[in-house]
C-alpha cells in the first residue's frame, strides 16, 4: 500500500502550524535560548575537557540533546494548550497500530489489501480493508484509556454512518462494474462496520461485544478476528480492481482538499 498520513495526523500537523503562527514571540525567545544554552555548553566543553576525540563526541551530544529538549518543549506546550490536539493525537496513534495490524493480516493472506484515510464531504473512512473471505470492512480506529457508555454508544453512532459512506462510495466507483466480475466475487455495496479499540480501554472489551449493531474489537485480537470471517470470498482480481479504484480516489480527493 502506499504511505498515506492518518486524516488525524494530517489534523494534527495543520494545528501545530497554525498554533507555531500564533505564537511566533514565543518561538523566538524559545528559540533564541536553546542558540545562547548551546553557545554556553559549547564553549565550555571546548575550554574544560581535554583535547580528545571524545571531547567532540560529547560536544554532538550535547547539541543533540539541547535540540532534542527544545523540540519536545514545543511538543509539550502546543499539547498542553490545545486539547482537540490530543485528541488528533490519539486519533492518529489507533490509526497506526491498526494500519500495523492491516500489514500483518495481509502477510498471512486474510485481506487482500485495504486502503486508509478517504476523505469525503460528508466525513472520512480510516481503513476500507478487502478481505479475502469476508468482503468488505470498514474500520474505524479508537484510542481510548478509558470510556463511559455514553462514548461507546457515540463510537457505535460513527461507525455506522462510516458504513453509509463506504457503501456510497464504493456504489459510486463500481456503478459500471455491476457486473460478471464483482457480482460474481463479492458484492460490493456491502460493507460490514467495526470499531477497533486501542489503549487501555481494549481490555474492557469482551470477545464478540456489540452495541447498537455494530462490532468492537479490541485491537490486539484483530487479527484473530480477521482470521474467523468467512462468507463473501473475494477473487484476487476483484479485489484489484477495488483497491485500485479507492486509491484514484483517495489520492484525487487529497488533492483537492490540498487547493481549497
Amino acid at each position: 500500500m502506499p504511505k498515506f498520513a492518518p486524516y488525524s495526523r494530517q489534523a494534527f500537523r495543520r494545528a501545530f502550524i497554525e498554533w507555531l503562527k500564533r505564537n511566533v514571540t514565543l518561538m523566538i525567545a524559545v528559540s533564541a535560548g536553546a542558540v545562547a544554552l548551546i553557545f554556553l555548553e559549547s564553549v565550555l566543553l571546548v575550554h574544560l575537557v581535554p583535547d580528545t576525540a571524545f571531547k567532540w563526541y560529547l560536544l554532538g551530544a550535547v547539541h543533540v540533546g539541547v535540540v532534542a529538549g527544545f523540540a519536545h518543549l514545543l511538543h509539550a506546550t502546543f499539547l498542553a494548550h490545545d486539547r482537540r490536539a490530543l485528541m488528533h493525537l490519539r486519533g492518529a496513534w489507533g490509526e497506526e497500530n491498526t494500519r500495523e495490524e492491516l500489514k500483518r493480516a495481509r502477510r498471512r493472506r486474510l485481506i487482500w489489501g485495504w486502503v486508509d484515510s478517504i476523505s469525503l464531504q460528508a466525513g472520512d473512512i480510516d481503513h476500507l480493508v478487502v478481505t479475502r473471505r469476508g468482503g468488505l470492512i470498514a474500520i474505524d480506529s479508537k484510542w481510548r484509556n478509558q470510556h463511559t457508555s455514553q462514548d461507546l454508544a457515540s463510537m457505535a453512532q460513527a461507525a455506522a454512518r462510516v458504513r453509509l459512506r463506504a457503501e456510497g462510495l464504493t456504489q459510486t466507483l463500481l456503478a459500471g462494474e455491476r457486473g460478471a466480475r464483482h457480482r460474481a466475487r463479492t458484492n460490493p455495496l456491502t460493507v460490514k462496520p467495526v470499531v477497533v479499540m486501542w489503549g487501555a480501554a481494549q481490555d474492557e472489551v469482551p470477545d464478540g461485544a456489540i452495541i447498537d449493531g455494530i462490532e468492537f474489537i479490541a485491537g490486539r485480537r484483530l487479527i484473530t478476528w480477521l482470521r474467523q470471517m468467512d462468507g463473501y470470498p473475494v477473487g484476487r482480481d476483484a479485489a484489484n480492481d477495488v483497491l485500485e479504484r479507492l486509491t484514484t480516489f483517495r489520492l484525487k480527493a487529497s488533492r483537492q482538499n490540498a487547493t481549497r
